[in-house]
This record gives C-alpha cells, structure tokens and sequence, in this order.
C-alpha cells in the first residue's frame, strides 16, 4: 500500500483502490470501470459533463462504464475509487449490485453501508489490508466469475510485461493467433475499451509505479513508453481528472 498525504493506494491483484482527497477532478474518462464512493458524504456526478443542460446527480455510490466523459465532484470529505480489473468479469458483478443503471453509469450500491464501513476502515488503518479486500470481494463479488479469453489475455500480460513498446495491433494480432479485426472485436468484448485506451492505462500503471519506486516524473514517462512527461501528464489528466504531479508529490510507503 502507499499514502499520498492523507490519501491510499491499495494494489489488489488487478486491481486499484485509491482512498483519500478528490483532488478536485475535472471532466474525464477512465480506460476502465471505476466505482467511485463517497467515503463521508454525497458526490456529485454529470455522466454528460458536455451536455450543459445535464444536472448533477447526489449520490454515494456511482459506477462508470468503461471509456465514458463524465465529471464527480464532492463539497466535503474523502472519496473511494475502485478501478476495476477489466478482465475478472469486476464490472458485471459490480452492475448487478447497483440499483439504477443508466447508458453511461449506474448508482446506489446495493451493499452501500457496509462497503463504506470497510473501505473507511481501511482508510483510517483500523482493517488491515488483506483483510478489507476479502470482505469486499464478498460484497462486491470482484475476483468471481467466468475465465477470460485465453488469447487475450496473453496480449494483455504481453503489454503489461512490456508496457514501453509500441505494441501494434498486427503483432498482438499475430500473438494471439487471431487476424486483426478479430483481435479487436474480442478485445473489446472482454475489456469493454478500445486497444489504444488500453494501451494508455498500461503504461500509466507502469509510470505510476516506477514513480513510487523513486524514479522522476520525466524518468517514470520515458521508462513506461510516453513520449515526454508532458505527454504522460496530459494522458493521465484526459483519463483520471487530475496532474499526476498533484498525486505523486507526495507518495510515502505506508505499512501494511
């Protein structure tokens, strides 16, 4: 686990949990699922952020689709984020446990009590990680679910392995046994995102991390195949809503 400041971390096998600030997000779209709660109070949320006649939903508790523009914002208090493995069947469990869906989000958690109680536990260190992330696993039935496409998932451990190479649809085509469109028809079907936005999330995944490992924002971009910082840092405000100087500034180990 690592802290930002006031903020958490949390690597669950494909997973990513982030506990702490909203960092006052602007409008974006994230290359996966991602359930965002209000740890101490109702959000806000447009899931068409360019539609000016759109109002703000209150909530605690919202799902994102995959790749969809939408804008959070919370007047007060800590926010959970859960970006989901794109691969572990996370988003259909996750839908069936919402209460109202919608074309772009879903909202209310069925189990939405209990699932604060856990993820501010976890926040505040008073359930240990592990922990935590079993009885979420039980609530939330993430980790479940059938197998993925075997191709796919090789081309997916194949860009995570390497997430500094180009990685172009022919060759992962190639690797996966399958012609181009077919790649990508099955890509999108398992992952629900399009092979580029994918891509992008890989190697922010890897940028993040070198940069928790010490290494600068400018050495961090390079290493995970962005062009330049200023490209990695325009890329991860486009996905997450934020600079990710104004999350990595801070990172520290944590224990546990």
């Amino acid at each position: 686990m690592r802290a930002i400041g006031e903020a958490k971390l949390l690597g669950w096998g494909a997973r990513v949990l982030y506990l702490g600030p909203a960092f006052g997000l602007t409008p974006h779209r994230n290359a996966t699922a991602v359930l965002a709660i209000g740890l101490d109070a109702a959000l806000e949320v447009a899931d068409d952020p360019t539609d000016t006649a759109t109002d703000y939903r209150s909530t605690r508790s919202v799902l994102i689709l995959p790749n969809s523009l939408h804008h959070l914002r919370i007047a007060r208090g800590r926010m959970a984020f859960l970006y989901v493995d794109p691969l572990g069947r996370d988003l259909k469990a996750l839908l069936a446990r919402m209460t109202d869906t919608r074309a772009r989000a879903a909202f209310e958690l069925r189990e939405e009590s209990a699932v604060i109680e856990i993820m501010t536990g976890l926040a505040e260190d008073r359930i240990a990680a592990r922990d935590g992330c079993l009885s979420l696993s039980e609530l939330l039935g993430v980790g479940t679910g059938t197998k993925a496409n075997a191709r796919i998932s090789a081309a997916l451990r194949l860009m995570r392995d390497e997430p500094h190479r180009a990685h172009r649809l022919t060759e992962l085509a190639e690797h996966a046994g399958l012609s181009a469109s077919r790649f990508l028809h099955l890509f999108k079907a398992e992952t629900g995102v399009p092979l580029r936005r994918y891509r992008i999330w890989i190697r922010m995944g890897a940028a993040v991390r070198a940069c928790g490992e010490g290494s600068s924002l400018t050495e961090a971009a390079h290493a995970a195949g962005f062009a330049s910082s200023a490209h990695f840092s325009s890329a991860f405000r486009d996905m997450f809503g934020m600079m990710p100087s104004d999350l990595l500034k801070a990172l520290r180990p944590v224990d546990g």
